[in-house]
């Protein structure tokens, strides 16, 4: 008995847990421990992926914003269709630079082209349910027509080209390139042709006069060029950034100058002169005569043309003016007329309302043609006075023709050199818009890829943080079952 006694504290001493052993044991096994968890959290990851859905990538889309597009048309007036984008010379062109050994009749049927732009079809929606809500008042229904129209004609200039991967053939890295290319292709192609007024209608070759032509062709052939090369610089000063452009030292201004200078004090005077002396030129030149007499009997006929359309112009304003003072006659007549017939007036009125409507739109129109017909008379009158020459022979001391081919060269000079001086400006211009100074279009964003994602399942982050602990108590559990053994092992 006094021996077992003993023996009491010793067995319960060892009975006893040492948390300070227990984490040693755990630390000198973290390797177990980490492997455990690692372990765990990798098949958690596993079975989420073997239940997941892959999708491949099928569709590649590109939107962007035409900068250029206004009224459905390019800057020089020809009519846009998104099909430009993906006309044949444009996908071979890109094929070729891209390297893909493909057709461009088959790269067509995996392309599309639509306008699109879904912020605005937002805002198109809900003004349209605005629109058709009977009790919107008048005054936001109008507003909201305005605004409607405006987003409708933006909404035009933004469109989508998508390439369908696998009709094409091609990667989605490939094709993400392949979209983009088409459609710097497609701007360097449009410039190129002039599409955006670069090649603005202007003289291309230099003046040139033939011995055998006569002095008054002569100078009417330098009219021509000139007011040619006038007609050039005004439309090219039109363009966006042409203003600050420098060539050669010269601005487009400068050039402008010197083109009126060179009508006022040279051609235009000496074109006067040539027809007032024209008699005694046509004593060396029957052609002369000949064509003076045409000339002549030309513009009398566009003289009586022009006076009889203005007359016309004159008598259809004056009509529109009766028949709008006796509208309003009629319609104050309908007012004093009794309620029996208040809906037959108010239908009447709402006629009148829509006949002058029209008849204001077509006075206007009128009445900027007669504007247009009175400034072509009155620079055909001019015309005709140069050609008349002076009642008085005043110029009989003078030999003309003399006078008139000495000043030949300088003025062809002088043309030749403003003729180079504007296509340097043209070349500059064109030069600027391909270096990006006015790009076509802006892209809204990167290609993007349509449908190439892998769907894992909502609760996948919670089932690997489980996993992990799990792995955690898993890893602990067994470090302190291999500490237990190995310390069994040591005793026996």
């Amino acid at each position: 008995m006094d021996q077992d006694v003993s023996q009491s504290p010793l067995v319960a001493a060892q009975d006893e847990i040492n948390l300070t052993d227990l984490f040693r044991n755990i630390w000198r096994q973290r390797g177990l421990v980490m492997g455990i968890t690692l372990v765990v959290a990798i098949l958690v990851m596993v079975f989420h992926f073997a239940k997941s859905s892959f999708a491949l990538p099928t569709q590649v889309d590109y939107s962007v914003s035409l900068t250029f597009l206004e009224k459905g048309k390019y800057p020089n007036g020809t009519e846009f269709s998104p099909q430009d984008i993906i006309a044949p010379s444009v996908l071979s062109t890109a094929l070729a630079a891209n390297k893909i050994d493909i057709s461009s009749d088959y790269l067509a049927e995996a392309l599309s082209v639509s306008y699109s732009n879904s912020l605005l079809k937002m805002a198109e929606d809900k003004l349209s349910a605005t629109l058709s809500n009977v009790k919107t008042p008048e005054e936001m229904r109008s507003a909201a027509s305005t605004a409607l129209e405006d987003m409708q004609v933006q909404s035009r200039s933004h469109i989508t080209v998508s390439l369908n991967l696998q009709k094409a053939g091609l990667t989605s890295q490939e094709g993400r390139v392949l979209v983009a290319d088409i459609l710097e292709t497609w701007a360097r192609m449009t410039i190129d042709r002039g599409m955006t007024n670069v090649d603005i209608d202007r003289p291309l070759t230099s003046f040139v006069v033939a011995e055998s032509t006569n002095l008054i062709d002569i100078y009417d052939n330098a009219a021509n060029y000139l007011n040619s090369l006038k007609n050039a610089v005004k439309a090219l000063s039109a363009l966006p950034g042409s203003g600050s452009m420098i060539v050669d030292g010269y601005t487009l201004e400068d050039v402008r100058r010197e083109l009126v200078t060179l009508d006022d004090t040279d051609i235009s005077p000496l074109r006067s002169f040539a027809y007032t002396s024209s008699a005694g030129l046509s004593s060396k030149n029957a052609a002369i005569k000949v064509r003076l007499f045409s000339r002549q009997r030309l513009l009398g006929l566009e003289h009586e043309r022009l006076t009889k359309l203005i007359d016309s112009y004159d008598k259809a304003l004056a009509q529109l003016t009766q028949s709008s003072v006796s509208d309003q006659l009629k319609s104050g007549r309908s007012e004093m007329m009794g309620g029996a017939q208040f809906d037959q007036s108010f239908l009447n009125s709402l006629l009148d309302l829509g006949s002058k409507l029209g008849g204001v739109q077509i006075r206007d129109e009128l009445f900027k043609r007669r504007t247009k017909a009175v400034e072509d008379l009155l620079s055909l009158e001019k015309e005709m006075a140069i050609l008349n020459g002076t009642p008085d022979n005043v110029f009989d001391d003078l030999d003309a023709d003399a006078i008139l081919r000495a000043s030949v060269s300088g003025i062809t000079e002088n043309l030749n050199t403003l003729q180079k001086q504007l296509n340097n400006f043209i070349a500059a211009y064109r030069e600027q818009i391909l270096q990006s100074g006015g790009r076509l279009f802006v892209a809204d964003a990167a290609p993007a890829i349509r449908d190439g994602n892998v769907q894992l399942s909502t609760k996948i982050g919670l089932h690997l943080a489980l996993g992990i602990i799990l792995g955690g108590m898993l890893g602990m559990m067994a470090a302190l079952i291999r500490a237990a053994m190995i310390g069994t092992g040591r005793k026996y």
